[in-house]
């Protein structure tokens, strides 16, 4: 991926809700944003757009503008991105958001977990804080909204009654992990079920001379890992519609001082982490995610599994389209029933209630969503349908998802933290922990329970 320029061209994980998915992305500075707008057209018949860089999802977006300009003429659209890398994105955010200079606006959708009870004295951020101040437009009964799944929706995007945004996208992250079909058909292995089978195919990889686990160490996306792992463990044997209200459970017993993370199963959670850990790439440290899904699908003989979201598929394989692909979420358990697939919303469209072309806005909405351009644009970005008639594409990889989704559910929120709480406050810090980092996991565990005990104690 690189920035895209103009009309012709579009993740850290820790604490967002997915990583970044790109392959060489630089900071979008103010001279090409300047660049990519309307070509001297009236600012009153310019639409603008602002969404973060993902190469495959910026290109379908332009798709529609171009549509949307066709059916509108005199209309210009004016789509500005930037990378979540190096805080591109939310200084991008920050700015038109300050200056009220855009119409539709792509956010990361708070869900449940990003209204915190008013008992913690917790400050919302975005794009929560802008509900709860009644900046975006309800959607709730906007015609277009017919075609989404309603308990989808309103997850991601409700609060009190209302639904504040689009949900384009929904991706599997913590957890995720890529797997090249050949390496595994050469020494007669199936998908890993279990975590003993998972460390068991390490065992036979290492042995001949073939590293298992490719990671972008460098920007904490073993997270996704270490994760998944815990919410097989918490998840295991409850009924996945059940999700949401054991998520918030967990987050209240969090604050309660009821639940620590060094609790038995977080030390369950790091021990399994440790040993996965052994098996990665020795310099893991130090590749970068905007380059490792590329790194990875090119490197055909080696490192036959890769941690990373469901989100970079067709990233990889445009990288190397010759690639046996395929994708599972880890199995953080020995029971194969046990391990489903952790679902992450992602990419969900809102419209600002002071957006100087609300009308504008609903209107490119309403084109995005029907049913024939919302198929493309799963196609596009490997996402999962969030509509009702769209089905999630059969590529080349999905095989496995599709013969789970059944029983996915969605992926557990970090606890509640006051404003200004350590970063390993909400979750252990896995870039400080070994074998990236030099902390053993163990006493990983106590420094986060310490300095989430700490913050909440500051906060009450």
């Amino acid at each position: 991926m690189r920035p895209d320029v103009c009309r012709l061209g579009g993740r850290s994980p820790r604490r967002l809700l997915r990583p970044l998915a790109a392959l060489g992305v630089a900071a979008v500075t103010a001279s090409v944003l300047a660049a990519c707008s309307s070509g001297g057209a009236s600012a009153k018949n310019t639409l603008n757009i602002v969404e973060w860089t993902n190469a495959a999802a910026v290109t379908y977006t332009q798709q529609i503008d171009a549509l949307f300009e066709k059916e509108h003429p005199g209309v210009t659209v004016n789509l500005q991105t930037a990378p979540t890398a190096n805080a591109g994105w939310p200084t991008l955010e920050s700015s038109v958001l300050a200056s009220k200079n855009v119409d539709v606006l792509a956010e990361f959708p708070p869900g449940p977990a990003g209204y915190p009870p008013s008992y913690t004295h917790i400050s919302t951020g975005n794009p929560a804080a802008l509900v709860t101040s009644h900046q975006l437009v309800n959607m709730a009964n906007e015609p277009f909204m017919k075609y989404y799944n309603k308990t989808n929706a309103e997850y991601s995007a409700g609060y009190d009654g209302g639904i504040y945004g689009v949900p384009a996208a929904e991706y599997v992250n913590v957890g995720g992990m890529w797997y090249k079909k050949s390496l595994l058909a050469k020494y007669h292995m199936s998908v890993p079920t279990t975590y003993n089978q998972f460390i068991a195919d390490c065992k036979v990889f290492k042995a001949n001379g073939i590293t298992p686990v490719f990671v972008a160490g460098k920007d904490g996306y073993q997270n996704i890992l270490f994760a998944g792992i815990y919410n097989q463990l918490i998840m295991q044997g409850t009924p996945a519609s059940d999700a949401t209200t054991l998520s918030l459970n967990r987050n209240k017993a969090f604050w309660q001082g009821k639940q620590e993370w060094t609790d038995p199963v977080y030390q369950t959670t790091a021990s399994e982490y440790e040993q996965v850990m052994q098996y990665i790439e020795p310099e893991a440290a130090g590749v970068s995610a905007q380059t490792a899904p590329a790194e990875w699908a090119v490197q055909s003989n080696d490192y036959p599994f890769f941690i990373d979201g469901s989100y970079d598929g067709n990233t990889i394989t445009q990288a190397n389209p010759s690639l046996s692909l395929g994708f599972f979420a880890f199995p953080g358990t020995n029971n194969p029933a046990w391990n489903r697939a952790p679902l992450a919303p992602d990419l969900t469209w809102t419209v600002p209630t002071w957006a100087k072309h609300k009308t504008l806005a609903l209107q490119w909405l309403a084109l995005f969503s029907e049913p024939s351009n919302y198929a493309g644009w799963v196609k596009a970005t490997g996402s999962l349908s969030t509509e009702t008639s769209v089905p999630t594409p059969a590529l080349k990889w999905t095989d496995w998802l599709s013969a789970h989704m059944n029983n996915a559910y969605d992926a557990l929120t970090t606890p509640w933290a006051p404003n200004g709480a350590p970063v390993d406050a909400t979750e252990p810090n896995t870039t400080a922990m070994q074998p990236i980092g030099s902390v053993p996991a163990a006493t990983a565990l106590q420094d986060s329970t310490k300095d989430y005990l700490n913050a909440v104690k500051g906060a009450k």
